[in-house]
């Protein structure tokens, strides 16, 4: 079993280390790494005002971050095993449903997926939430292989797993029910349908907590997501349109050439676990709010990628089978390359254009740096999801720490997001003798981007001496009068 498995993960964790520090970090991962570094009585704060669905993960991080530090491969390290583990899942699944060539395919055929080994590196829950997506089949085939207490209790906490990371991701277990329907209307069996259904609440009751918490937020945390053709957030979904359209492809193929008497089964309970959840997910976005977007169908490659594989072993010779791999592996360098270049994490709308300019902290980190002073001010202007002041923070030394003059509380004060600013900007004032102003946007008169009480304080009392820019972001340096 080990051949079957081995190699694909191999190839995934390689795929997935390779370069997993290089791109900048993003505001998404910024707001991961600030809510890790709060206390574990602050984190909870937050939750209970926003991003409940996240709280396991940043209770994860949190303890990893005590252990591992805050640098940008250290905090994607937790997802990149993630992945390498999806992998070798999905290996297994493919030779479950199939064979063993077509799970070794499925694992490479997963592996090679640009998204994978993009959220492989993505300081973010999403790699988690296919893992447990891809667990929980594997899980839920032992047990319709062999039922026992112990495999039903293992799936009821993959269940569990994926509701306290991703509600949408739920809707896996449509197709699973389908797959347990069929297989106990073969088996002439109906003991197992009893189990899953008492596994599948038992896992749901655990997230309850969680998913309730969660759709109560859902207005406020994801009601910015645009609608987009199907067709083009499925290409989103795997970060090239070659691949989307070769492993679609693939899986089709998958299909037919396995409906034959002896597999037939097992083929549609494959078919039907990856794509029943895609029409659900599209009437549920037909409301206020988009659930169709592509980081949220990333628990949908698993399945795909074990009918993709099916599909590479139908040409049954293994040097056409090496020959099918080796041409997904050239369909996949161009995305791949993509999603890792210097600003890609916050490309997620690749391969279309990008959603916003991309913002370099480190770069305006280099800024101020280069030219900080003990007792420098910092102005912080613009809306706070750019994450800029904990982005240009998280790039500057430890010896380098402005104090916002204009904070009144801090994000984790405040069991929030983000901070809050004095009502009357002149009594936060020092005496500073310098301050640096960040915004997030690139202009010659950074103070106009200012409020306007902030703006006509720092225009009294300093003098604008320099401005410079970052791609995405401009740092000017202002000097006390007097």
């Amino acid at each position: 079993m080990r051949s079957v498995w081995f190699w694909p993960t191999a190839f995934a964790a390689l795929a997935v280390c390779w370069r997993i520090g290089d791109p900048e970090m993003w505001h998404d991962e910024l707001v991961t790494v600030n809510v890790a570094t709060r206390s574990t009585g602050q984190i909870l704060g937050m939750l209970a005002n926003v991003d409940a669905v996240h709280g396991a993960y940043y209770l994860f991080m949190h303890g990893w971050t005590t252990l591992a530090g805050t640098g940008p491969t250290a905090v994607r390290l937790p997802s990149a095993l993630a992945m390498t583990l999806a992998t070798a899942c999905v290996a297994l699944v493919g030779r479950r449903v199939f064979d063993r060539t077509a799970g070794v395919a499925a694992g490479f055929a997963f592996a090679l997926v640009p998204t994978v080994t993009r959220f492989g590196q993505e300081t973010r829950s999403y790699a988690f939430v296919v893992l447990a997506a891809a667990a929980a089949t594997l899980l839920l085939l032992r047990a319709l292989e062999r039922p026992g207490l112990l495999r039903w209790v293992a799936y009821a906490l993959a269940v569990a797993g994926i509701g306290v990371v991703n509600v949408v991701a739920l809707t896996l277990l449509l197709g699973h029910g389908v797959a347990v329907l069929i297989h106990c209307w073969r088996e002439r069996r109906w003991w197992s349908l009893a189990w899953f259904v008492l596994s599948a609440a038992g896992g749901v009751a655990i997230a309850a907590p969680v998913i309730l918490r969660g759709m109560k937020q859902a207005g406020r945390q994801i009601s910015w997501i645009p609608d987009s053709a199907p067709w083009t957030v499925w290409e989103q979904a795997y970060g090239s349109p070659l691949i989307a359209a070769a492993v679609t492809a693939l899986a089709v193929v998958g299909v037919l050439t396995h409906l034959r008497r002896d597999t037939a089964a097992r083929t549609a309970v494959a078919a039907v676990v990856a794509a029943l959840p895609l029409p659900v997910i599209l009437v549920a976005s037909t409301g206020d709010i988009n659930y169709f977007f592509s980081k949220y169908l990333l628990f949908l490659l698993p399945a795909w990628a074990v009918l993709a594989g099916a599909g590479v072993a139908a040409l049954r010779r293994t040097p056409l089978v090496a020959v099918a791999l080796v041409a997904l592996a050239a369909l996949s360098v161009p995305g791949q390359l993509a999603l890792r270049a210097e600003y890609s994490h916050g490309w997620y709308t690749y391969p279309q254009a990008r959603a916003f300019t991309p913002l370099s902290y480190s770069g305006a980190a280099r800024i101020i740096e280069a030219d900080y002073q003990p007792g420098d001010g910092l102005v912080a202007g613009g809306p706070w999801w750019w994450m800029h002041e904990p982005g240009v923070r998280y790039y500057l030394p430890a010896d380098v720490a402005p104090r916002n003059v204009f904070q009144q509380r801090s994000a984790a004060q405040r069991d929030e997001l983000f901070g809050a600013d004095c009502a009357d900007p002149a009594r936060c004032l020092r005496d500073e003798p310098r301050l640096w102003v960040l915004v997030p946007s690139v202009t010659d008169a950074p103070l106009t981007k200012l409020p306007k009480k902030q703006a006509a304080v720092l225009t009294e009392k300093y003098d604008v001496v320099r401005v410079a820019h970052a791609p995405g972001l401009t740092v000017a340096l202002l000097q006390r009068r007097g």
